[in-house]
């Protein structure tokens, strides 16, 4: 999956993710929670990105930045009707976040010191993916709404502490350098929230409040760090592919020694609810929640 071969330009052959950003013609990079509040700024600007902007005819619009800091926006295909993904280049996304109403409560785009289960005192943003308490991993296509299953394995101590803080399983997001962060409904150490909150940046807080009153009463953590980037998914589960020789000796065998030895007790029957549910029941990383 990786981009080295890909120009500016070129269509985007995998999965549409990332920290996303808005651009305008006033060379203008800002990152916002909600169509109605305030724009916080990026600082330094981007200008590498401006520049490809310009040469590629787009005069703004949004683009995302991948958990290997790729970036990628759409385009609007006037033969097609159809908006295509395409690839802008990279970005080593850095700096501040500030707000024009007061520059002096800006935020760090990418912190640094943390250990894992710490307040995440930037914006939460990144690629998101899921998984259930079972180790299953996945990318959940909006379009298609099939889950793509991630197949880089991830580090153990990682997936350790997703199950410590999401334990039934959920979302989490990875920032363009990598960072892996997260929304709990309760901390397990609570002295810890206690004693970080009151440190969050201004603007941090007042996200947190904003979402709290729009039914998002979670707080933002961070979980670890992947160095091994950008994730590899594999094809979706389809009920029309053939089984593999493998796979029909295998069932056929489960299926004939079925009741054969012993009875089941009914938790044998019960499916995992992460894994048996929808992906739009999935309410702990609501993606555009509240937007107007």
């Amino acid at each position: 999956m990786s981009a080295e071969h890909l120009s500016p330009g070129d269509e985007w052959p995998y999965h549409y993710r990332g920290y996303k950003l808005h651009t305008n013609v006033n060379d203008e990079v800002w990152w916002q929670l909600y169509n109605w509040t305030d724009r916080l700024y990026l600082d330094p600007v981007p200008t590498e990105l401006l520049d490809t902007l310009l040469t590629l005819n787009i005069p703004g619009g949004s683009v995302r930045i991948t958990e290997s800091a790729d970036v990628i926006t759409k385009i609007h295909d006037e033969d097609t009707d159809e908006f295509i993904p395409i690839y802008l280049g990279t970005l080593s996304l850095d700096g501040s976040l500030v707000p024009k109403a007061d520059p002096t409560v800006s935020v760090s785009v990418r912190p640094t010191g943390l250990s894992p289960g710490d307040l995440w005192p930037s914006v939460y943003d990144g690629a998101k993916y899921r998984f259930s308490d079972r180790d299953h991993f996945w990318w959940h296509d909006p379009e298609s709404k099939l889950r793509h299953p991630v197949e880089t394995v991830l580090p153990t101590d990682l997936i350790r502490e997703l199950h410590w803080y999401k334990p039934e399983g959920g979302s989490f997001r990875i920032t363009p350098w990598g960072d892996v962060i997260t929304l709990i409904l309760a901390h397990p150490t609570p002295q810890t929230v206690r004693d970080q909150f009151d440190d969050l940046p201004l603007v941090i807080r007042n996200i947190i409040k904003l979402r709290k009153e729009r039914g998002v009463e979670m707080l933002p953590i961070y979980v670890g760090t992947l160095t091994d980037t950008p994730l590899k998914l594999g094809e979706p589960i389809s009920l029309t592919t053939d089984l593999s020789p493998e796979e029909q000796s295998t069932l056929e065998g489960w299926a004939a020694s079925l009741g054969a030895t012993s009875s089941l007790s009914p938790d044998s029957h019960r499916v995992n609810s992460d894994d048996d549910a929808d992906d739009d029941d999935f309410d702990d990383d609501p993606t555009d929640w509240g937007l107007e």
